[in-house]
Parts: C-alpha cells; sequence; structure tokens
C-alpha cells in the first residue's frame, strides 16, 4: 500500500460513492490538477491571458515532464492529441521501399494499433499481417520468428495490452534492433504506472495518451522519438508552430521544419488538457511509478486472495515478467460475465468487460476495502 494512503485518496471525491476498478478506460481527475485546472479557467475568464504564449510555456514545460518521466530529452517529444495519433505519425512518415514493406501486430491488439497500418494498406503502402495471439499474448520466439520468415520491417505492440498481458519489450526491441525492424511501442495501458525507461529498454517510438490511468481532460497524448528515427520519419503535418518561423514576418513562406519533436506536432494544442496532464505526471513522479505499480499489484493480491475460485478463474499471466496493472479473470460459465457486471454496477460497483472477460483495473487511490466489496459483490453472484 502507498504510504499515506488516506491523503491520496481523498484527492478523489467520488470514492465516498462508489468503488471503481476501470482505470484501462478512463479516471476522474485528482483533486490537484482540478485545482489547476481553475486556476486557470479563472484567470483566462477575468484577466488578459495571451493563451499562445501560454500554451508555447505550457507545452515547453510538459515535454519536459514527460522526458523526465520516461528518460529522455524534451526535445524527443511530441505532443499529440492521443494515442492514434502518434500511431499515425509513424505510419504516414516512415518511408518504406515498396517491395521491402512488410507490417506486423498481433492480432488481439488493441483497434488503435491495428487500423493505421490497415489504411497505409489500403492506400497501397503496406502488406499488413497479424500474428496470431490469445488475449493478447504470443510467445515471443513465435514472434521473433515471424518477423524473421516474413522480412517484416515494422512491428507495432503493446507495452501493456489491454487485456492485460505485459509484454518483454527490452528483448524485443533488442531483437528487432539486430534486424533493422522498426519498432512502434503503444503504451497508453502502462505510461504513468509502470515503469518506463526507453533508454534502458531500448525503444525508439513509443506512443501514449492520457484519458485512462493519466487522469486528465480526453484529447493529449504524447510520443517519444528518437533521433535517429526522427532521420527516418518524415513530418506529415504542417503549420505554423512546427515551422521555425519569424514572428515577425509571417508572410515570408518557408517550409523549414524544426528539429525536434515538434515538427511532428499540429498547432494550437489541447491547453487544459496540457495542464492537467503536466500536473498528474509530476504527482505520479513525486509517489514513485514503481510505487504506484506496486500498489495496484497489492490491492489485484488482495482480490485474488478473497476471490471465490469455485465460481471464477483468472485468466491472467501472473508471474512476474508478464503481470500487469490489468487483471482479466471469468465467470466459470464465460457467457455470465455481461451479467456479473451488471450486478456490480447495481451494487456501485464499477468493472469493465472486454472480449468477453472481466476485466479489472485498479489505482492509486483504490485501498483494501474497495477489494473487499468487490469480492464479496463476485461472491454473492
Amino acid at each position: 500500500m502507498l504510504s499515506n494512503h488516506n491523503e491520496i485518496r481523498a484527492q478523489f471525491p467520488f470514492t465516498e460513492k462508489f468503488v471503481y476498478f476501470d482505470a484501462a478506460h478512463y479516471t476522474p481527475y485528482p483533486q490537484r490538477s482540478v485545482k489547476k485546472l481553475n486556476e486557470f479557467i479563472t484567470d483566462f475568464t477575468t484577466d488578459f491571458l495571451n493563451l499562445s504564449l501560454k500554451n508555447m510555456r505550457l507545452s515547453q514545460e510538459f515535454r519536459s515532464t514527460c522526458g523526465k518521466l520516461l528518460n529522455c530529452e524534451a526535445d524527443d517529444i511530441i505532443i499529440t492529441s492521443n494515442t492514434t495519433h502518434g500511431i499515425n505519425i509513424f505510419a504516414n512518415g516512415i518511408q518504406l521501399d515498396p517491395k521491402d514493406n512488410n507490417v506486423a501486430m498481433l492480432d488481439s491488439e488493441f483497434p488503435a494499433v491495428v487500423y493505421p497500418w490497415l489504411n497505409q494498406e489500403k492506400l497501397g503502402r503496406v502488406n499488413v499481417m497479424l500474428i496470431p495471439s490469445d488475449k493478447g499474448y504470443a510467445n515471443e520466439a513465435l514472434i521473433k520468428r515471424t518477423l524473421m520468415d516474413f522480412n517484416i520491417r515494422v512491428f507495432t505492440i503493446s507495452l501493456v495490452q489491454f487485456l492485460g498481458y505485459r509484454h518483454s519489450i527490452r528483448s524485443i526491441a533488442e531483437f528487432c534492433k539486430k534486424r533493422n525492424i522498426y519498432l512502434i511501442v503503444d503504451a497508453i495501458q502502462a505510461t504513468g504506472v509502470c515503469p518506463i525507461d526507453v533508454q534502458e529498454m531500448g525503444i525508439d517510438y513509443l506512443s501514449t495518451g492520457n484519458q485512462k490511468w493519466l487522469m486528465s481532460p480526453a484529447g493529449l497524448g504524447f510520443t517519444y522519438i528518437s533521433k535517429s528515427y526522427r532521420e527516418l520519419i518524415m513530418p506529415s503535418y504542417a503549420g505554423t508552430m512546427n515551422m521555425n518561423f519569424n514572428f515577425d514576418n509571417f508572410l515570408d513562406f518557408k517550409l523549414n521544419f524544426k528539429t525536434s519533436g515538434e515538427a511532428y506536432e499540429n498547432s494550437t494544442p489541447n491547453t487544459l488538457a496540457l495542464i492537467g496532464t503536466d500536473e498528474v505526471l509530476k504527482y505520479f513522479m513525486e509517489l514513485g511509478v514503481k510505487n504506484i505499480f506496486d500498489h495496484i499489484i497489492d490491492i489485484q493480491d488482495k482480490f485474488i486472495e478473497l476471490l471465490d475460485k469455485t465460481k471464477f478463474r483468472i485468466e491472467s499471466d501472473l508471474s512476474a515478467e508478464h503481470r500487469s496493472n490489468i487483471l482479466i479473470f471469468s465467470h466459470v460459465d464465460i457467457t455470465k460475465n455481461k451479467e456479473v457486471q451488471k450486478m456490480l454496477e447495481e451494487k456501485n460497483i464499477h468493472i469493465a468487460v472486454r472480449e468477453g472477460y472481466l476485466r479489472v483495473s485498479p489505482h492509486i487511490y483504490n485501498n483494501y476495502s474497495d477489494a473487499e466489496q468487490l469480492a464479496e459483490g463476485l461472491n454473492s453472484f
């Protein structure tokens, strides 16, 4: 359990009204970010505030915060509108040889990973292969053999699958680098709650979003792009703010992209989402991302301990290497899972059903009492 957990829980007034175990879907905001948002809204509606300059300063600070979280430079960060936006930047910008254009991902990936590449296939730019998998899991040896046998040039994978499997990204990244395969990591189900060090893990491109675990106003994401990948990916958006331009001479039109991650950005960012997400990232780093992950696993363990195993079975991989912040399980009769979810909602307990499985995703606000209420509700079914 996180230290000073009562203080953390007090940041989330909804915990007094209902039990919430669906952070993998979205999460309400903590009070400290609500305070920051309200301060900005008040200032902007009652006093003069130069929004252009404000956004520039917010963006600079946000890139710096993201860099500290991922262990990279602020210049390596692209501010996006969501995870899919970041994946599309890569898909639209990578220049592949028409004879060497095979792209792969698992067949149980979240759609945000798959559709950008299906679109590229429709445009005639790539050939897409779906690797057979189960609940987001595919044997790593099978993945590597497939990448070699089919001459895959781009491989996209979720660090934590939406069904909870956590991949050994470092091993996969090392393999891809040795064979000149471009690796894209979707980290929306991991950012802020699973330790991520892009240098140590060997990641060159990682895309994420803020509305789930980062408990912030929806409509913002960020992408890490290494310096080496910036030489390979052409910017697919062009606007004022991603150019080197002269504020005093807007009409001196020169298509001169910036050399940092800003080169891939659109223009006006989501101001409220920038404020909220930056504050939450700082909050999480104060708490310690590893501490947050350990807390989530602790809550899961309490729930698993109390769950009636004659009625429900755990479907997630519980090994230390692959366990994640998301836990899936099922009634012994899988056809009853939606009925189980509806019963819990009547008790003001919220979990998800994904691909037929019950999904639990605790966060920093959950405690043992929540886990006990969830288990009691399920055991009474």
